[in-house]
C-alpha cells in the first residue's frame, strides 16, 4: 500500500484537486460530512451523529479489499475495525443527503459520482479516521488520489460556509472557466447556423425577346403600308428573377 498524504491545511486541499470541476461532488460532500454528520466531543474526539452502519445517507461498509491493476494493493490500511464509505449516489439512503450535494448529478457514466469519503470506526460512533478519495473507474479507487483528512482541517471546514469552501479551493472558478467554454461554444454553434440561413444572391437572367417588327414581316409583304412605320421598335426585354 502507497503511504496516505495527510491534510491539515486548506492550501493541500486546493492543491489536490479534490470535488473538481464541477460537475464532481466532493467538496459539497466534505462540506455536509464536517458541518452535519461528525461533531467534537470535549476531548476533541470525531464523534458521528448518525451510524454509519445503518446505510444512513448512503453509507455502506467498504471492504478494502485488494485492488487490481498493474500492481494489487489495498487502498487503505489494514485495520481490526470496519471502514464505512459514503458518496455513491445512486444506492439507497443517498436520496437523503441534502439538495447542493447531490444537484449535479446525471446518473450517467461521469464525474459527477466519483468522489468518497472513507471513515474508520473502532467502537461506538467515535470516528478514527477520515480518508477522501476517488474513483479511477468504474470498479476501482485512486490511490494516487487518495488523501487523509485531520481533524484540525475538519475543524477549518466547519467554520466555513458553503461558498467560502468553494471558493478558497477553486471550484467556482472552474466553474466559470466551464461557462465560458459553453458560451463560446454556443455562439460558435449560433454564427455557424446563422450562416446557413442567409438567402441566397438574386440572379437576374436577361432574356432577349425578337424584334416583334421582325417577326411580323414574315406575315405581311415587303410593301409599306399606311399609317405603318417602316422603322423598326425597340427590342422588348424581360426579366425573369430566379
Amino acid at each position: 500500500m502507497a503511504i496516505i498524504e495527510t491534510f491539515n491545511e486548506m492550501g493541500q486541499l486546493t492543491s489536490s484537486g479534490f470535488g473538481i470541476p464541477r460537475p464532481r461532488h466532493g467538496l459539497h460532500l466534505l462540506y455536509w460530512f464536517s458541518h452535519d454528520f461528525i461533531t467534537f466531543d470535549n476531548n476533541g474526539n470525531l464523534v458521528a451523529l448518525h451510524k454509519p452502519e445503518s446505510q444512513a445517507f448512503g453509507f455502506h461498509q467498504f471492504k478494502n479489499r485488494t485492488e487490481f491493476g498493474e500492481n494489487r494493493y489495498k487502498l487503505l490500511p489494514n485495520q481490526n475495525f470496519p471502514y464505512y464509505g459514503v458518496g455513491n449516489l445512486n444506492i439507497q439512503g443517498a436520496e437523503t443527503l441534502p439538495n447542493y450535494v447531490k444537484q449535479n448529478y446525471c446518473r450517467y457514466s461521469d464525474k459527477s459520482n466519483m468522489d468518497r469519503i472513507i471513515i474508520s470506526l473502532p467502537s461506538g460512533s467515535v470516528v478514527d479516521e477520515v480518508y477522501v478519495t476517488q474513483h479511477d473507474d468504474m470498479k476501482t479507487f485512486d490511490r494516487e488520489k487518495t488523501y487523509r483528512i485531520s481533524k484540525g482541517l475538519v475543524k477549518m471546514i466547519r467554520d466555513m460556509k458553503l461558498a467560502e469552501l468553494l471558493q478558497q479551493t477553486g471550484y467556482l472558478d472552474s466553474m466559470q472557466v466551464t461557462l465560458r467554454t459553453t458560451v463560446n461554444s454556443s455562439e460558435r454553434s449560433n454564427r455557424v447556423a446563422a450562416a446557413s440561413l442567409q438567402p441566397e444572391p438574386v440572379t437576374e437572367h436577361v432574356i432577349h425577346m425578337p424584334d416583334e417588327s421582325t417577326a411580323l414581316s414574315d406575315l405581311s409583304d415587303s410593301r409599306p403600308k399606311r399609317g405603318i412605320s417602316n422603322h423598326p421598335r425597340p427590342a422588348r426585354k424581360c426579366c425573369v428573377i430566379l
